[in-house]
C-alpha cells in the first residue's frame, strides 16, 4: 500500500505541476489586470471552482446523512461513507486555510501578465480537490493522487505569493 501511495502521489504531483503550466495558456492575461482591484477580483473567482467542489461534498454529506438517518451526529450512526466524506471536507477546509491567502497575496503582488497564473491555480487546486474526494472515497490509498495535487499547486502559490512580495 505504501509503494502505491507513494506512486500515487508522485503521479499527482506531476500532473499538478503540467495541469497548471497547460492550463496558463487557455487564460488570457487581463489587461485590466495592472489594476490591484481586478487582480484580487480576477483571484476571488479563481476561488470559486474550489468552493463549488467543497459545496458539492457538503451537499452530498447533507444527503448522505438523511438516507443514512444519521441526523444527530453524536449518536454515532455514521456510516463509513459519512466518516470519509466528513474528512474530506475537513481536509479541503484545511488546504484552503494555505491556498486562498496564498493565492490572493500572489495576485496583489503580480504583474497583469501574471493573472493567468492566477487562475490557472484555481481551476488546478479544484480539479485537485475534486480528485482527492472521489479517490478518498473509492478507498483511503486512492486519496494520494489528489493529495499530491493538492500539495504541489498550494505550495506553489505560497512560493509564487512570496516571490512577488520579497
Amino acid at each position: 500500500m505504501r509503494a502505491l501511495s507513494l506512486l500515487l502521489g508522485v503521479c499527482g504531483a506531476v500532473a499538478s505541476i503540467l495541469a497548471w503550466y497547460g492550463l496558463v495558456p487557455l487564460f488570457r492575461p487581463n489587461p485590466a489586470g495592472s489594476s490591484m482591484a481586478i487582480r484580487l477580483g480576477l483571484a476571488c473567482a479563481a476561488l470559486l471552482p474550489g468552493v463549488a467542489v467543497l459545496a458539492l461534498m457538503l451537499l452530498a454529506q447533507m444527503a448522505l446523512r438523511s438516507v443514512a438517518g444519521a441526523i444527530d451526529p453524536l449518536a454515532g450512526q455514521e456510516t463509513r461513507l459519512l466518516l470519509v466524506n466528513q474528512r474530506a471536507i475537513g481536509n479541503t477546509l484545511e488546504q484552503f486555510a494555505v491556498f486562498a491567502p496564498s493565492l490572493l497575496a500572489f495576485a496583489a503582488g503580480a504583474t497583469a501578465a501574471r493573472t493567468a497564473e492566477v487562475m490557472a491555480a484555481g481551476a488546478v487546486f479544484a480539479g485537485a480537490r475534486a480528485l482527492f474526494w472521489l479517490g478518498y472515497l473509492a478507498a483511503p490509498v486512492g486519496r494520494a493522487f489528489g493529495m499530491a495535487a493538492t500539495l504541489v499547486v498550494t505550495l506553489g502559490t505560497l512560493a509564487a505569493a512570496i516571490r512577488v512580495w520579497l
